[in-house]
This record gives C-alpha cells, sequence and structure tokens, in this order.
C-alpha cells in the first residue's frame, strides 16, 4: 500500500514546483474537497490568489490577506490570464471531467491542469486527461487525509479513543464513576463515514454497553467490537496487555490496515504482526520492513563504530601492554 501524509504532499509539492513556476500564473483554482489544500500550498509557494472552483465559476472577488505583497491585482477571478486548476490526485479521470465541464468554454483555453498524485495499478506514467502531475503512486493508494472515509476501511482494525474521540484524561480515566461518564460523553474526533471491519480497543469488556451505545449514538458502522477481557484497569497496566491484545486480534484477522493512536502500541503492533500500522498520534505508517532496515542499519553502524575504535587503539596498544608488563 502507497500512503501519503500531509508532510508527504509539502515535500511533494515542494519538490516539483520547478514545473510550474515559470510558466506564469496568476490564478489558482482548487478543486473541493481535497483538491484545496494542495491548491492553496502552491498558490503560497508561488505567491499568486488562490479561489475554488465554484468561486470561479460565480467570479466572487477574491479574498486577500494583509501580510503579503502579491505578485497580481487581480480582483475576479475570471480576470486572470492564466489559470493552474489543482487537484490531489487522478485515477480514473471521471472526476475532473465532470469539474471540467462545468468551465464555460471561454476560460479553457486559459486553465492548465494539474493533479500532484496520478495513480493506477500499473507503471504506465503518460496520460493524455491531466496536463501536469507531480508524482506516479501505485494502487492501492491512501491518503492521510482520507484514511477513515476511504474504501479501506472495509478491510481495517482501528483503535477508538485517540482515533474515533478523544483520549480520557487521566482524571477521567479512574476505572469508576469519572470513566463512566466519559464513555457516555466523549467528545467525537475523526469519525468515519465508512463501514469498518473491526474496532479493536484496549476499553475493558464490561465497558461494551457504554461503548457501542457511544457508537450507536454517533452512527459508528462496524462488523465487530474486539475488546479486552481483564477485570480491571490495574490489571491490564500490570500485564501491559493493551498492544498485545490488539496485534493478537489483527495477526489473526485478514485485516491489512491498524489505525492506532498510540506511537508505542503503533510500533509494538506493527513489531508483533508483520502488518501495516497507522499512527494518528505523528502521522506515520509503520511497516515491517522499517523495522528490518533500522536493525541493519544498527548492526552496520555498531560494526563501523568498532572498527573505529579499534583503528584508534591500535598505535597506542603495544606501547601500552609493554608497560603493563614492565610494572607489573
Amino acid at each position: 500500500m502507497n500512503f501519503k501524509t500531509y508532510a508527504d504532499l509539502s515535500n511533494d509539492i515542494r519538490n516539483n514546483l520547478s514545473k510550474i513556476s515559470h510558466m506564469g500564473f496568476d490564478l489558482v483554482v482548487g478543486l473541493p474537497r481535497s483538491g484545496m489544500i494542495p491548491a492553496y500550498m502552491i498558490a503560497l509557494s508561488l505567491n499568486i490568489d488562490c479561489t475554488d472552483l465554484n468561486s470561479f465559476l460565480g467570479n466572487t472577488p477574491l479574498k486577500k490577506g494583509t501580510s503579503r505583497k502579491y505578485r497580481s491585482s487581480l480582483i475576479h477571478p475570471q480576470d486572470a490570464k492564466r489559470i493552474l486548476l489543482v487537484d490531489d490526485c487522478i485515477a480514473a479521470g471521471k472526476s475532473l471531467i465532470k469539474d471540467w465541464e462545468l468551465i464555460p468554454n471561454e476560460f479553457r483555453n486559459s486553465i492548465t491542469t494539474l493533479a500532484v498524485y496520478s495513480h493506477g495499478y500499473d507503471h504506465i506514467r503518460s496520460r493524455n486527461d491531466i496536463d501536469i502531475y507531480f508524482e506516479h503512486v501505485l494502487l492501492p493508494c491512501v491518503f492521510e487525509w482520507n484514511v477513515l472515509h476511504h474504501a479501506v476501511m472495509k478491510h481495517a482494525c482501528v483503535d477508538i479513543d485517540g482515533v474515533l474521540c478523544v483520549d480520557p484524561s487521566g482524571i477521567e480515566d479512574d476505572d469508576g464513576h469519572k470513566y463512566l461518564y466519559f464513555l457516555q460523553n466523549a467528545k467525537p474526533f475523526i469519525l468515519p463515514s465508512t463501514r469498518v471491519q473491526a474496532l479493536v480497543t484496549s476499553r475493558l469488556e464490561k465497558y461494551r454497553p457504554q461503548t457501542e451505545a457511544w457508537l450507536k449514538k454517533h452512527d459508528v458502522e462496524y462488523e465487530s467490537l474486539i475488546m479486552l477481557d481483564l477485570p480491571t484497569k490495574e490489571e491490564r497496566i500490570r500485564l501491559k496487555a493493551s498492544g498485545k491484545h490488539k496485534a493478537n486480534y489483527y495477526n489473526k484477522s485478514d485485516s491489512q490496515f491498524f489505525i492506532e493512536s498510540s506511537v508505542d502500541q503503533s510500533i509494538e503492533i506493527c513489531k508483533l504482526t508483520g502488518k501495516l500500522v497507522y499512527c494518528t498520534a505523528n502521522g506515520v505508517l509503520y511497516r515491517p520492513d522499517t523495522f528490518r532496515f533500522m536493525r541493519h542499519n544498527f548492526i552496520e553502524f555498531r560494526r563501523a563504530l568498532l572498527r573505529r575504535a579499534k583503528a584508534f587503539l591500535r598505535p597506542i596498544y603495544g606501547p601500552v601492554k609493554s608497560f603493563v608488563k614492565r610494572t607489573g
């Protein structure tokens, strides 16, 4: 699976900006919703105006900030001479065609289309349905900004606290009345808009009724709710059971993707299962080969360090050995 984070998006735009910086655009038009993110990144980098497609079609006056001097003096978007139409990705191209048909013919010759990512199931990079793309990625491809609304959720395990809702505070996590209140009134964080294969949580089994009620209240659809069958929070902590519990289910399931809120547990789950784990706390996708690479690099680093230490000590080893013999 190819996974792109917000950080990847920013880096890929910066690394490819030279492909368009010389083309004299005076307006960037983003395709809602996800196309607005790269559209504003590009517009800010080029120091030109930016608007969304509907505002362009309605010729809504451009909103300008006061902290910078703009390269152009556009007031209405349809006054632009060269326009960059931006989306985050293009696959089959149907969405772009649908949006393109909304644009009057009189503006089409002044528009260049761009997608940050072009993707498909093969390595074919040439395409005639878009003018410019920055990077080609193979499917399946998932983006950080839509992961909980992607079809991959039908084959994924998802943590609850820290992902679907906020984590309980130290005061709330008392395994008593305050925790019960939290379970019933937890503030939603990011709710999935598609059915999830399994919700896998280290909440204790005795809190299933409150958990199910909260999920129903917030219209979260799922096939399975996997909870930890231990009597108390103290027992869970003593056994360090959270990560192992999640990894055990993930390993036995046919799921190929896990979304977890804890960095430590994400690493533990990935190591124990050899499967992908996305951590919402730091936006990192942990892969099994990451840890094999890190272990290989550590071993090589240790060997190099030993070689340098031996090389450093070799000139003084003989004199020191002779001195010890004489004084011994």
